[in-house]
């Protein structure tokens, strides 16, 4: 072996045992968690201590906006057909074929209403037997029955089964989805404003028409519905749009949307309690203004919740 190599083998233990060296230093001291998560407490180390922003709970006047995406997912044509409903067309086929299946139960139910008075009628004069009117009866029942399926996948969808029945205005129906917290605010006949993609100048001022039937479960959003004229079919089914809400609240206790975790469908807090020991509260939390949310219960006026960090405290907390 000659001295090149030796020399080389021996730079690079040197070399080695000093990176060693630098990696080796004293580990942060871990949090102790207590109550099942509940109550972390760090030592009082201030590198650490540092990473965490916390800001107090207050009553306050807000106002703000809530903008949500949207689609034309319905409009109604001029009527065609010669009982002056309109023509409907859907963005979802799927909504298409429930909408037939609708009127194809409307269509029943009327035809066997007339066939019950009719029976009925007979019946009251001897012509009739009474299993013939009791099977008419089913019959009527049978088709009102079914017709519950189908209006109920329509209501879910967010859209409206009275006013399909017979729909006669040219409008365009636009979906969105909002949170769970923003409906307290909306119903039939808040004001909102829409801009559609096509249509980046124009500000279009509407109204919501309605609300979905049902909160999905892992979202927890809802479907609004708003509706806008549309006798010249400027709105076509499929078109993208935005959706803005005006939101106020009075005198309401609220805290950073940046404080708040969600766990399982739960909305959780980190209170400071002091400088080393943060509390998990969970929280029920009202609509959302800008980058607030209203607290309705779970938190006092002067409690100071942590704003950045909350992401790592929950962590820690649930063990995730």
């Amino acid at each position: 072996m000659n001295n090149k190599v030796v020399i080389l083998m021996i730079a690079s233990l040197a070399l080695a045992c000093k990176k060693k060296e630098v990696q080796i230093s004293p580990s942060t001291p871990l949090p102790v968690v207590d109550d099942g998560g509940a109550k972390i407490t760090f030592t009082n180390d201030h590198r650490t201590l540092s990473f965490f922003n916390v800001d107090s709970v207050k009553a306050e006047n807000l106002a703000g906006s809530f903008e949500a995406p949207a689609s034309v997912a319905v409009t109604i044509a001029r009527p065609a057909t010669r009982d002056g409903r309109g023509t409907v067309l859907f963005d979802n086929p799927d909504l298409g074929s429930t909408y037939s299946a609708f009127l194809q139960h409307l269509i029943n139910i009327r035809t066997n209403k007339l066939n019950l008075d009719r029976v009925q009628d007979l019946s009251q004069h001897g012509a009739a037997t009474g299993k013939e009117v009791l099977d008419a009866e089913t019959q009527l029942a049978n088709e009102e029955a079914a017709i519950t399926e189908q209006e109920a996948k329509l209501r879910i969808a967010g859209l409206d089964p009275d006013a399909l029945k017979r729909p006669s205005r040219e409008e365009a129906w636009l979906l969105c989805e909002v949170p769970e917290s923003q409906i307290q605010q909306l119903k039939a006949g808040t004001s909102c404003n829409v801009r559609f993609t096509a249509y980046p100048n124009e500000t279009i001022a509407a109204r919501v028409s309605g609300l979905g039937a049902e909160v999905d479960n892992v979202t927890r959003l809802v479907k609004a519905r708003v509706s806008l004229p549309n006798p010249s079919n400027k709105f076509q089914v499929g078109m993208f749009a935005t959706v803005s809400f005006d939101m106020k609240a009075t005198n309401a206790l609220s805290v950073p949307v940046s404080a708040v975790v969600n766990v399982q469908g739960k909305d959780f807090v980190f209170a400071a309690v002091s400088n080393t020991v943060f509390e998990r509260r969970e929280v029920l939390l009202g609509q959302q203004i800008d980058d607030k949310a209203i607290v309705l219960h779970g938190l006092s006026p002067g409690e100071r919740v942590v704003t950045k960090g909350a992401m790592e405290l929950k962590g820690i907390s649930f063990g995730y």
